[in-house]
């Protein structure tokens, strides 16, 4: 159950979940209450040969929370805010990535399995450039956090290390319709030699006559293009798709037997059923 509860704050917490709701200047509710089904595929890990695919078949609760310090919204995802101004904000954040089971990846056969990752630090959020005319508004942000990696399986955690994840993003209401909601991204991943040896390292008990020992680098991970649409369905169901290309050449470990692809895609499709909200407004 802890698994499934991280695996979804894992896609909750992606740039997907920023599609979800209007980028307007409108007061928003303090919080808000929905269900939601999602299905995804997504590699195995970063350049891995292997996609994985998870449906969660029963309508699973997700929320808004608008709060001046805590906030769980359509902005920047599950964080705690310690400063906000107009343009920016300093907060804390969470990220983090699924698990694998090595048994489902043959470069991985008998190796431990790759646990859930819950990522947690501090970040900066801030509004490069917004625009509205026409009906039509356009958001231009930046997103800087950097954040230490946390292995979990049941109730251990590890630390794996520090992740730096820039990500530079554009979201657009009525562009392309006037319902339609688009989110694109553009982030890259550095990290520590910790966080690289969760995916990339090969110690001497797991070599075989297909896979030599390696020990992994620090440096950078990947370049990723994500693009997202959203729109409502109905008046409180609202429908989205996440598509994203993972560009790993120059990668630090790409001489590790466990890098098989110098690309990987991923997609992510759901519905939200919104069928809650306050009647006390958030502030900005």
């Amino acid at each position: 159950m802890l698994r499934l509860f991280l695996i979804l704050i894992a896609l909750c917490s992606s740039s997907y979940a920023q599609i979800t709701q209007s980028v307007d200047d409108k007061a928003k509710p303090l919080y808000e209450f929905g269900a939601a089904m999602v299905g995804a595929v997504v590699p195995a890990y970063p350049g891995s040969d292997v996609q994985n695919t998870f449906f969660i078949p029963i309508p699973f609760p997700t929320f808004f929370y608008r709060g001046e310090v805590l906030r769980a919204d359509e902005e920047g995802g599950m964080r705690s805010r310690f400063f906000k101004s107009d343009t920016f904000e300093v907060n804390l954040s969470i990220g983090g990535s699924l698990p694998a089971d090595s048994e489902d990846v043959k470069a991985r056969e008998g190796m431990p399995d790759l646990n859930t990752v819950v990522e947690l630090g501090p970040g900066l959020l801030a509004t490069l450039w917004s625009h509205k005319e026409n009906g039509k508004s356009y958001k231009l942000g930046l997103n800087l956090p950097l954040r230490a990696a946390l292995g979990v399986d049941f109730w251990r955690v590890r630390q794996h290390g520090l992740v730096f994840n820039p990500l530079l993003y554009l979201i657009t209401e009525g562009l392309i319709g006037k319902k339609i909601i688009t989110f694109t991204g553009l982030s890259t991943v550095y990290a520590t030699q910790r966080f690289h040896r969760l995916f990339y390292q090969v110690d001497q008990a797991f070599v075989t006559p297909e896979r030599a020992l390696y020990g992994s680098r620090s440096g950078y991970m990947s370049t990723t293009l994500s693009q997202g649409f959203s729109t409502n369905l109905s008046q409180n169901i609202v429908g989205f798709l996440g598509l994203s290309y993972m560009n790993l050449q120059g990668n630090a470990n790409r001489r590790s037997p466990l890098f098989k692809r110098r690309d990987n895609f991923s997609a992510a499709l759901g519905l939200v059923w919104w069928f809650y909200e306050s009647t006390s407004r958030a502030k900005q």
